[in-house]
């Protein structure tokens, strides 16, 4: 199986810190510790205490319980902590998405879930944002020999 990059992540992760002013980004500009804590009135000396080493991959027994504990009838074993949206996203499709699956995916948007899709070798249908009634479907095309979804 051939893996399709996520183009877009690529393009971002080459060009957004090599910019004076970033015009593609979609979240706030990044704020330093102290920064952070002054916002918060907090003070920075509990961070002097903590260990810098790995932590349990799929959160600590403390953070799913108390993840676990907002949720009625969920137990801490039900619950996965990731490193961010996209690590999430790719674990909800790896354990769904299976190959010849139709996988409906709203455009335009981020489209990590859309090349997902296709490298889990799933169909995929595509929706525009523009309130028309029914899917349109995305034909694969050729391209220099090789299959595209554009």
């Amino acid at each position: 199986m051939r893996f399709v990059p996520f183009e877009l992540e690529r393009w971002q992760s080459t060009w957004e810190n090599r910019v004076r002013f970033n015009l593609s980004e979609s979240g706030v500009h990044p704020l330093s510790i102290q920064e952070l804590l002054g916002l918060a009135g907090a003070s920075a000396l509990p961070l002097l205490e903590v260990r810098l080493g790995y932590s349990q991959s799929n959160g600590t027994d403390l953070l799913r319980g108390r993840i676990a504990a907002l949720y009625p009838g969920v137990s801490p074993d039900q619950i996965l902590v990731t490193s961010g949206s996209s690590e999430a996203n790719f674990c909800v499709c790896w354990r769904l998405i299976e190959p010849g699956d139709k996988v409906a995916v709203m455009l335009p948007n981020y489209l990590q879930a859309w090349g997902l899709a296709q490298n889990f070798g799933a169909s995929r249908f595509a929706r525009s944002g523009s309130g028309s009634p029914r899917p349109r479907r995305f034909a694969p095309r050729s391209r220099r020999g090789r299959s595209s979804w554009w």
